[in-house]
């Protein structure tokens, strides 16, 4: 449900025609023409139908208003004597509702689940834009004075890369004055110091035409060139050698960083610097060889997924991506391999899992004396998970209208070409110094503290990534509640998860197909599917918050935590969309299991 009010449910046309073609069972969907509607019609009928359509009367089969049966959510009736009357049939299911609904909650894996050997250097999910001020502060016919000079500040916890950052700065309105403060808080100290280390390039060579070319290359490219080592080199030497103080400085007050956490940077950056790179060296660090490995040792899943991935994709573009599955370069035009003669530095990290405490709890950052020393031990080595790729965290749909007609440029010019444009207009804005950042080196479970202690500004947007996968909902709730700006009614907490079928096991779902024909249609990506997930999860409580006894309400789940949750079933979102449009998106490979929920603060009494 990611297309904006306004535009063809289908091919996204701004500007719609006089005449338009509304879809006849739900009032979300509006088409240009009958036929992106008849093309959107299998698609669309099974997903937003199924949400905001009218419903029918599970007894008299008449649509129309409709009340839910409120433990199941998936019954509708007419009326009280509606319901009654089908009780004795409906019970049944119901009770098995609210079975799988417990059974959920005491097998969720986010109780066990740890964390993985790969940083995110590229990113899990596509770029967001962390304001979208025109689908909430600038709702509004008329966009006041005071409103373009007012500042934001967002929070976006286990950020990953600078994708959502990168974005949210290119895509500001230009009308826009304000400063935007962004707070970027992880617990990889690997991720990190590559975002701090690419801040510091865009700002330390802003006067070069091509840093924003070069930092796109770097961030995405098996090898690169020597200009890009040598900026590479360069930074490195000169970051290594900062205090907190003088990297401010040095970045114009885009970056701030406590001084007890930029030593854990440095050691990475020494990692880094220490490397040899020259491809053909029998020293090298030789990662082509590293990744093929890695492809070859991939699980069959992987593989399996890989191949259907391809065969989405026309004739072209699938010869294309074959052959970056093969080189891995992302470079802003077709080169020879005597022109990046080097490997990139960058794409290396020592294995999380040798980081890990041993309790084995999710954190990849010991803060003690000793952890410098165990870094400067451990082997970097290329750590790109193989399900990761530049392709999957920027919007095709998007990049496409970058596209110049009659193009033929491959998938990975085409996309260095998008994300340098956005590069180029944050550089903009970094030059205004209306672009600040502050980084926080931390496990978010303790990031209230560090925010406290800092006596930070509250914020008006707090992203959690699939943060939800690991604590639950519950727990980003009651952690994040506070650290909202009370005093805007668009401030709002976002919530992902990324596998929630994966994240009920035993499967349910699965059982419950073989108990009967009536459920042998029965789809995982089905809207009652989730819903029980999210009551499950609210059930299972979370770090320090104790399950709860009996099967929580939907209504209850809603004002978890003393939040107003956004009703996906009636409303989209207006920031991250509740699930995007697969099928749409061949090259971007959208996680179908991905689900987005919004939270705000409770409506104030007037």
């Amino acid at each position: 449900m990611d297309v904006q009010p306004g535009h063809c449910w289908r091919c996204e046309e701004k500007i719609l025609p006089e005449h338009t073609v509304p879809c006849s069972r739900c009032p979300m969907a509006v088409y240009c023409s009958t036929q992106c509607q008849v093309k959107d019609s299998n698609r669309h009928s099974t997903v937003e139908c199924e949400m905001f359509e009218e419903k029918i009367c599970s007894t008299c089969d008449k649509p129309g208003k409709t009340l839910v049966c409120s433990a199941c959510n998936n019954a509708w009736y007419c009326n009280a004597d509606c319901q009654r009357r089908d009780f004795p049939l409906h019970k049944t299911t119901c009770r098995e509702v609210l079975s799988t609904i417990k059974e959920i909650s005491k097998y969720l894996t986010r109780l066990v689940i740890g964390y993985g050997d790969y940083p995110e250097y590229f990113g899990n999910t596509i770029a967001v834009d962390f304001l979208r001020l025109g689908n909430n502060e600038w709702s509004g016919k008329k966009v006041e004075e005071q409103r373009r000079d007012r500042d934001y500040r967002v929070l976006s916890a286990g950020c990953g890369d600078l994708r959502n950052t990168v974005l949210t700065a290119a895509s500001l309105p230009s009308e826009y004055q304000g400063k935007l403060h962004v707070t970027l808080n992880d617990l990889d100290p690997f991720v990190l110091a590559r975002n701090v280390l690419f801040l510091f390039m865009l700002v330390r060579f802003a006067d070069t035409d091509y840093i924003a070319s070069s930092l796109t290359t770097i961030w995405y490219s098996l090898h690169i060139s020597k200009r890009e080592f040598d900026l590479i080199k360069t930074s490195l030497d000169e970051l290594i050698q900062m205090s907190a103080q003088q990297l401010s400085d040095a970045t114009r007050g885009l970056v701030s960083v406590l001084d007890e956490e930029l030593r854990y940077l440095r050691h990475v950056w020494r990692g880094w610097q220490s490397l040899e790179c020259r491809r053909g060296n029998p020293a090298s660090i030789n990662l082509r060889k590293q990744r093929q490995k890695m492809f070859e040792n991939s699980d069959n899943f992987f593989k399996v997924e890989r191949s259907a991935y391809l065969r989405c994709l026309n004739a072209n573009d699938r010869k294309q991506m074959e052959k970056w599955f093969e080189h891995g370069l992302f470079l802003p035009c077709e080169a020879n391999q005597r022109d990046i003669p080097f490997d990139n530095p960058t794409l290396t990290a020592p294995e999380a899992s040798k980081l890990i405490a041993p309790n084995g709890c999710v954190q990849l950052l010991e803060r003690s004396p000793e952890m410098p020393k165990e870094v400067d031990k451990l082997q970097f080595k290329y750590l790109i998970s193989p399900k990761r790729m530049p392709f999957a965290v920027w919007d095709c749909l998007r990049v496409r209208e970058h596209i110049t007609p009659g193009s033929d440029s491959s998938p990975m010019v085409t996309y260095h070409k998008y994300v340098t444009n956005l590069l180029q207009k944050g550089r903009s804005l970094i030059r205004q110094k209306r672009l600040l950042i502050h980084v926080s080196l931390a496990n978010y479970l303790a990031f209230p503290k560090h925010h406290q202690t800092l006596k930070m500004p509250s914020y008006d947007r707090i992203f959690t990534s699939n943060l939800a996968d690991y604590d639950g909902f519950a727990k980003l709730l009651q952690i994040f509640k506070p650290l909202l700006n009370a005093s805007n009614s668009y401030s709002v907490i976002v919530t992902e998860v990324m596998g929630f079928r994966e994240n009920a096991a035993p499967n349910p779902w699965e059982l419950q197909k073989t108990k009967g024909e009536q459920h042998e249609t029965l789809d995982y990506s089905a809207l009652h599917c989730f819903l029980q997930y999210l009551r499950a999860d609210i059930m299972a409580g979370g770090f320090h918050i104790p399950a709860l006894k009996d099967v929580p309400s939907f209504d209850s789940v809603k004002k978890c935590q003393g939040m107003r949750m956004r009703d996906f079933r009636k409303e989209l979102n207006k920031l991250v969309p509740f699930q995007y449009r697969v099928n749409e998106r061949d090259l971007t490979l959208v996680n179908a299991g991905g689900r987005a929920v919004e939270w705000l603060l409770p409506k104030t009494e007037s």
